[in-house]
């Protein structure tokens, strides 16, 4: 497939000059050095003719209008629906992907991209209205991969009164998120995937740069929520149980709503004896953790116990907000987004 002249390559935003052979991209932490006619680690970055496009702009195979709370999003205009796009690829390298078949597929790129028919960022916007949805959202894989495309699509969606919301590993350099944030973002969700050492271990990152981003998300004011996808026997030391929601507590602050997610055996997970769901236990046990580091909105997700899913008062204990699994039931809260028994502000958009 001819690129270069192709409506899904865009020249990549954020790029710097190594040498005449080589340019490194900055649109995420891992800051490629990639040559020319090579791509980066996520497979969706190539430097042609000596500058890096983007080769998955307006090519998304994942399309689809879901409720706000399976992103997840409990806290961000609850019972809406959210179209949400997704492409290929992924900075990171997780043997529990659940979604491996965007984020590592098999196929080469180079053969799914045959294969993919350009769709403009004003054609999402039309057929998330279309489709009667509140809002938009970029998931499935990660959407800073997407990110030349989201700008367009944030800008467009605002003008129609759409919200924006971004579900992501948080990698991205503070550049792209400076610029997301200026354009629009309205809410993201961040996965904390463990401690330092295990997810520069099986991830081949540094968490630190997500810490980073997530308190920059705070400072402007965005509206965040934190996941952690338990893999029983890689991060459920209690340790690292405990560790996530302290430092959310005190450097996100203690409303700021927390999604533990029970983990399922996929992509490579066989490889590493990975072989059933996590424990409905070790969830629990870590909810229990999470609730005594002093969050007040915790929740389990990939459990469907409603006990979990539903938003409690954390002042007067009254159940607020009742959910069923991935939806949206009964809204307890006044106009001002109190509890309508005692007046506690629950922080919901």
């Amino acid at each position: 497939m001819e690129l270069k002249n192709s409506p899904i390559s865009k020249i990549s935003r954020y790029q710097r000059k190594i040498d005449a052979e080589t340019q490194q991209c900055l649109n995420c932490e891992r800051i490629c050095k990639i040559k020319k006619d090579k791509l980066g680690f996520c497979r969706t970055r190539k430097n042609i003719d000596g500058e890096i496009h983007t080769i998955i702009y307006g090519c998304l195979p994942a399309r689809s209008c879901n409720p706000i709370e399976k992103k997840p999003f409990y806290h961000f205009h609850p019972g809406t629906t959210a179209f949400t796009i997704g492409t290929y690829g992924c900075n990171f390298s997780c043997f529990w992907c659940q979604n491996h078949h965007l984020s590592h597929p098999k196929e080469k790129i180079s053969e799914l991209l045959e294969g993919c028919e350009f769709y403009p960022p004003k054609d999402f916007i039309k057929d998330a209205i279309k489709k009667g949805c509140e809002g938009i959202s970029i998931s499935f894989n990660e959407p800073t991969l997407l990110f030349e495309y989201s700008l367009e699509a944030i800008k467009i969606a605002k003008k129609k009164g759409l919200y924006t919301t971004y579900v992501s590993n948080g990698y991205m350099t503070e550049l792209v998120l400076k610029d997301l944030i200026e354009t629009g973002l309205d809410a993201i969700n961040f996965d904390i995937k463990g401690d330092n050492e295990m997810v520069k271990k099986y991830c081949g990152t540094d968490i630190k740069k997500v810490w980073r981003n997530a308190r920059i998300v705070k400072n402007h004011g965005i509206h965040l929520e934190i996941t952690t996808l338990l893999i029983e026997d890689f991060n459920t030391e209690e340790k690292i149980l405990k560790e996530i929601p302290q430092k959310i507590s005190t450097e996100l602050g203690e409303n700021t709503p927390f999604h533990i997610s029970r983990a399922f055996p996929r992509f490579k997970s066989k490889e590493h004896n990975f072989n059933s769901p996590t424990s409905v236990e070790i969830l629990k046990h870590a909810y229990e953790l999470a609730k005594d580091q002093g969050l007040n909105f915790v929740y389990l997700g990939n459990l469907y116990d409603k006990e979990y899913l539903n938003t409690i008062c954390p002042n007067c204990g009254s159940t607020l907000i009742y959910r069923f699994p991935l939806g949206y039931i009964r809204n307890q809260l006044d106009k001002k987004g109190r509890c309508s028994k005692c007046g506690y502000p629950i922080c919901i958009i």
